[in-house]
């Protein structure tokens, strides 16, 4: 019998004897590891960016964030810091040093960038349920979560990892997305299984509204337009994008098919085109002419991060910068 085969090596792929039980995984790796699933990414003002990775088919899940300092470093993975995690669901920049990563342990994790651009843990807050998404406002510490059927504002800075607002039980059913109106705090969107979409103001003493309720499908992806904030968009399971417009509240002004997979998340570019993902390796762009929803753009083959599983994220900008924005 060969070396190998004394030493209990493996030889295309087996494992000898056959059976020495395998070794089961315990710790997080030691280098950046970029798996198949992406499942977010984000620029601060700076035009730096956070791509965020997760191993979600093996029986250790992993999450890896990676720091580039502009979006042609992303292109190719070229990551100057990077922080090794549980798996996640989604990440945000707080401001242009300090990121906001939603963990599926429920936690949110604040994550500084340091000079030497060396990413460490200063503070969390903890959930008990996993966090579907998370959103934040243009010059403030605050960070918008949804767990369950609650929404929960939290402070960044805050030491006694105590949330400033919660509000519980307004969706009968599991939330699934928000979005903030980036210039003011008291202002954002709720998503959720029980079909229904809210907009809530916080200085009223009961926040939401219903702004729009599909008949078929759940809410899975919610968008404010920030340069026109009469209008919102909403994604569906069925994989169907809304137009909303905000003052005429249980309509919708014009519907898009996108996909035959749920729709995961929705960006405005401008005023007038956003761009959509979902369950599905297409990335599609969406003008609006006169209140009418046209596809005008698909890629199905993204150059520089076409890493493809079900439920993947991805930047829509950045996917079709050159030909389309």
């Amino acid at each position: 019998m060969s070396e190998s085969l004394n030493n209990h090596s493996s030889l295309g792929g087996a494992v000898f004897p056959p059976n020495k039980p395998l070794e089961p995984r315990k710790q997080f790796s030691k280098t950046p590891v970029v798996y198949d699933s992406l499942f977010f990414l984000d620029f601060n003002k700076n035009g730096n960016c956070i791509v965020g990775a997760s191993e979600v088919a093996g029986t250790f899940w992993e999450g890896t964030l990676l720091y580039c300092k502009n979006e042609k470093h992303l292109e190719n993975f070229d990551y100057a810091g990077h922080y090794i995690y549980s798996t996640t669901s989604d990440g945000k920049f707080v401001n242009n040093s300090i990121i906001a990563l939603a963990e599926d342990t429920g936690n949110i994790n604040v994550i500084s960038v340091d000079e030497d651009l060396m990413l460490r843990s200063v503070n969390y807050f903890k959930l008990i349920e996993r966090i579907p998404q998370i959103a934040v406002w243009n010059k403030s510490s605050r960070i918008l979560s949804c767990s369950g059927r609650s929404v929960t504002v939290w402070d960044a800075d805050s030491i006694d990892r105590k949330p400033i607002q919660k509000y519980g039980n307004f969706h009968l059913e599991r939330i699934t997305c928000v979005d903030t109106l980036k210039n003011d705090t008291n202002l954002f969107l709720s998503g959720s299984t029980d079909r229904n979409a809210c907009i809530w103001d916080t200085r009223v003493e009961v926040p939401p509204s219903v702004l729009y309720s599909n008949e078929f499908s759940s809410i899975t992806g919610i968008a404010w337009n920030q340069e026109d904030d009469h209008y919102i968009t909403v994604g569906t399971q069925a994989g169907d994008i809304y137009l909303l417009d905000k003052r005429e509240s249980k309509d919708f002004v014009s519907v898009l098919h996108c996909f035959d997979a749920p729709v995961n998340r929705v960006v405005f570019n401008n005023a007038k085109e956003f761009a959509v993902c979902g369950n599905t390796k297409d990335v599609l762009i969406v003008k609006c002419l006169s209140d009418e929803l046209h596809d005008v753009y698909r890629n199905s083959n993204i150059s520089g991060l076409s890493k493809t599983s079900s439920g993947m994220m991805v930047h829509y900008t950045l996917a079709v910068s050159e030909s389309v924005w």
